[in-house]
Formats: C-alpha cells, structure tokens, sequence
C-alpha cells in the first residue's frame, strides 16, 4: 500500500510539474518583461542621421541586428515554445509583429520584395485576420517586377523621389552609378515577371530616359 501511495504522489509530483499546455498570465507577463527589454535595446541603438546614405542606413541597421542578435533569438525561441504549447493568440500576434519588422526592412531599406514577402505571410499565418498584414502582401507581390502600366507613368524630368513613390527602389546591387564631368549618373534596373528587366536613368537625379525592355528575357527551351 505504501508503495503505491509512493508511486502516485511521484506521479502527481510529474504532472504538476509539466508547462502548463493552456494559455497563462504568469508565463505570458515574464514574457512580455523580456520583450520590453528588447524594445529597450532596440531603442538604445544609434539612428542613422537624416542625411545618412543608403548604404550607411543598411549597414547600421545590420550592426544593430548583430549585437542583439544572441538576446533577441533567445527571446524569440521563448515566445515559439510558449505558443507551439499553449496556442496563446497573444504569443501569435508578438511572433506576426515580429515578422512584420523584419520584413518592413527588407520591403522599405533593403528592396529584397521576395524576402520581404517571405516574412509578411508568416506573419499572416500567424494572424490570419490582420488585414494591415495582408495589406503589406499585396504590396510586396506588387513591388517583386515592375509592371507596365507603372513602368509607363515613369516621365522624363521626374525626380528620384517621384520614381520611387511610383515603381519602388531596386535593391541597392541593381543601381549601378557613375560621376563624370561633375554630374551623377545612375541607372536603376528593375526585374519584369517575364525574366527580363526594364531601366530608368537618371542625371543628377532627374529622369533623361526610360527603357522597358533594357535586358531581354531569357529564350525559352
């Protein structure tokens, strides 16, 4: 008799030590203590000044991830187990949000459309009933190839402000830039659904030239 009542309380002893499989106020609010730590830090990192570069933006940006890098995947790996255990709806917006961030800066900095598109629907699993989120998909599907009828509302004299609010900014590889005789001339290229790319070119910022069909599509097998 005494060993079985030795065996149940080590049994009871095993079940209420297990993580509770239902969506919880004490997990959840020491979640929610570490996360505004992280948002504490993320605060703390130098801005980039207005008149920073692109290129300067990117890479403070990429600094600021690497030195949160081992806190933040800490962070994150918590929130997954808690909501993979307990499908708290909280957990699933935190881990949405998340996702919508890293794809902001891959959709607004780094012009990377497919990898952005990436996280934005991993963001609308999680929150399927977010409709900023499906927003941000239909944005991100729009901007992967320029479409004609954008491409044809590009006009020459436009400014490079003009251009993007129109057709997006290409990811910073696809905007080849050269100085001679004290002018700046770029070109920025931008991928076609059909493999091909267009082009707009630009003098000291101002659009002199538009070419829908600047690099061919691959020949078809």
């Amino acid at each position: 008799m005494r060993r079985l009542l030795l065996v149940f309380l080590l049994f009871a002893s095993c079940l209420s030590s297990a993580p509770p499989k239902e969506p919880n106020d004490r997990e959840w609010n020491q979640l929610m203590k570490e996360y505004a730590w992280i948002e504490s830090l993320r605060k703390a990192q130098p801005v980039p000044p207005p008149t920073a570069s692109r290129k300067q933006r990117i890479e403070a940006t990429l600094e600021n991830h690497r030195k949160l890098e081992t806190v933040y995947v800490a962070f994150v790996d918590k929130v997954k187990e808690y909501h993979d255990r307990t499908r708290d709806l909280r957990a699933a917006g935190l881990l949405a949000r998340e996702k919508v961030i890293m794809g902001d800066e891959y959709m607004n900095l780094l012009s990377r459309y497919d990898k952005a598109l990436e996280f934005y629907r991993a963001a609308l699993q999680l929150d399927p009933g977010n409709a900023d989120i499906a927003q941000r998909v239909a944005l991100a599907e729009g901007r992967r190839y320029v479409s004609m009828l954008a491409f044809a509302t590009v006009k020459i004299g436009m400014k490079e402000d003009e251009v993007r609010a129109i057709v997006g900014l290409p990811r910073e590889d696809w905007i080849k830039q050269v100085v001679q005789n004290g002018r700046v001339y770029s070109v920025w290229i931008y991928p076609k659904s059909d493999g091909g790319a267009s082009a707009i070119y630009f003098d000291n910022g101002v659009v002199y030239h538009t070419n829908w069909n600047a690099a061919a599509a691959p020949a078809a097998r």
